[in-house]
């Protein structure tokens, strides 16, 4: 990094070949911008990077935050995309980068800046730290040459990057997921759609509440995001005579009801059945579940296997017989879209028990393709564990459905292309844009 460069550049994400390309030497074709990247939770943002790369998009990535995670994505090492982080301005060298920002933006443009900084000052999440990394952000977009932008997440990503646009006269898209939407209040998210080119969304639910608050300004697009629903995935065998493994992937968060789960397994060994619970991921309530394990006296059954990579995961689907997932909305709101790990465990063939008022509703119905029960009901939650445990055929005939329903819905070399349709019907990317290795240059040939 060369002087006072107000962004921080990532030395450790990874691209082909192990060495970042610079985009310094020309333009990039599309701006995106995250709250934190990577994040071993949102892998369905990294395969979103790697379909518009795949389709010759040049890309940009500017992270909000660097997070702090023990295990990468596998799949990083196919990203070609640069990765900034913007700066906190906590030092003086980003401050002196401010001042000449905001020069920078008002020699360019001064009808759009001003207008832009009014607007920014007038909206309900301006801050002035806000204000000031939309400025810094806006300059940065302007040095590489002025490209559209794509949001993902509604949030802080989006004020910010709404900040920038405003100022720097630019236009973006924006990926809104779950708690991003429901946590935002209708008044901030309403103008962050409405100004937006074209919104994507997940779930039907979000597509509704998105709508809304469009007005017909904006078109909100349902997109899922979508899993590997390789027709060869499968699972280990239910003939070894050992006791059922239960497996949970998730964030150790309160939303995703690990809590409901511990107290159904230990309804269930109180039932006297054989059975192992294994639970992969990390989050803030790792401690207090440990505890609740050792009160339930669930030492022997359950095993906390923390954040794993996707080869690792993948062992753990092709050894379970029974996908459990227990989540639930929140008092104030916060809820899960369709939980990816949902979408992988129908692609692999696993039973699934999970609950209803949720996102897993839109993937699943209930006795079909799984058994739903109500949110934090342990002993309804308990009866349809019981039911798979001692009942392998409805395993493989509530598992047969769910692959047929995820290859149908949710497969993601079917869904991806329609981010890029989306984005190109909002002329933020060029139309037609061949997949790589069609011999068809950059995007930005394409369309010369």
């Amino acid at each position: 990094m060369r002087g006072h460069h107000p962004f921080g550049r990532s030395a450790e994400a990874p691209v082909a070949g192990g060495v970042q390309r610079s985009r310094l030497d020309g333009r990039v074709d599309l701006a995106v911008v995250l709250n934190g990247f990577p994040r071993l939770s949102e892998t369905f943002v990294l395969h979103e990077l790697l379909e518009l790369e795949r389709h010759g998009l040049r890309l940009h990535v500017v992270a909000l935050r660097r997070p702090e995670e023990t295990v990468r994505q596998e799949a990083l090492d196919r990203l070609q995309a640069e990765v900034e982080y913007l700066p906190d301005l906590a030092d003086a060298a980003p401050k002196l980068a401010l001042r000449a920002a905001h020069a920078a933006l008002l020699l360019r443009g001064p009808k759009t800046y001003l207008n832009g900084l009014a607007d920014a000052i007038a909206s309900p999440d301006f801050s002035r730290a806000n204000l000031r990394r939309g400025v810094i952000l806006a300059h940065r977009l302007i040095r590489l040459g002025s490209p559209p932008v794509y949001v993902h997440f509604a949030h802080k990503p989006a004020t910010i990057a709404r900040f920038a646009c405003l100022t720097a006269g630019l236009r973006y898209g924006l990926s809104a997921h779950a708690k991003d939407i429901w946590l935002t209040p209708d008044g901030e998210l309403s103008r962050k759609v409405r100004d937006a080119a074209v919104v994507l969304t997940c779930t039907a639910e979000g597509q509704r509440h998105l709508e809304q608050l469009s007005g017909g300004h904006t078109p909100v697009r349902l997109v899922y995001h979508g899993v590997d629903s390789r027709p060869d995935a499968h699972r280990g065998g239910d003939d070894s005579g050992a006791s059922p493994v239960v497996l949970t992937v998730g964030r150790l968060v309160e939303k995703k009801g690990h809590e409901t789960l511990l107290r159904a397994a230990a309804v269930l060994q109180e039932r006297g059945h054989a059975f192992r619970l294994r639970i992969a991921g990390e989050g803030i309530e790792w401690s207090r579940l440990q505890r609740l394990v050792h009160e339930l006296q669930l030492e022997e059954r359950v095993a906390f296997l923390g954040p794993l990579s996707e080869s690792e995961i993948e062992r753990e689907y092709t050894n379970a017989d029974i996908f459990a997932l227990a989540c639930r909305q929140l008092e104030n709101g916060d809820r899960d879209g369709i939980p990816n790990v949902v979408l992988e465990a129908m692609a692999r063939g696993l039973a699934i028990v999970s609950t209803t008022g949720t996102g897993v509703g839109e993937a699943l119905a209930d006795g079909e393709s799984a058994l739903l029960a109500p949110q934090l009901d342990v002993e309804g939650f308990a009866g349809r564990l019981e039911r798979l445990i001692v009942d392998p055929p409805l395993r493989e005939r509530l598992a047969s459905r769910a692959r047929e329903r995820v290859a149908e819905r949710f497969d993601r070399s079917a869904n991806l292309p329609q981010v890029i349709e989306a984005l190109a019907a909002a002329a933020l990317i060029p139309a037609a844009l061949p997949p790589r290795g069609q011999k068809a240059g950059t995007a930005l040939e394409a369309v010369a």
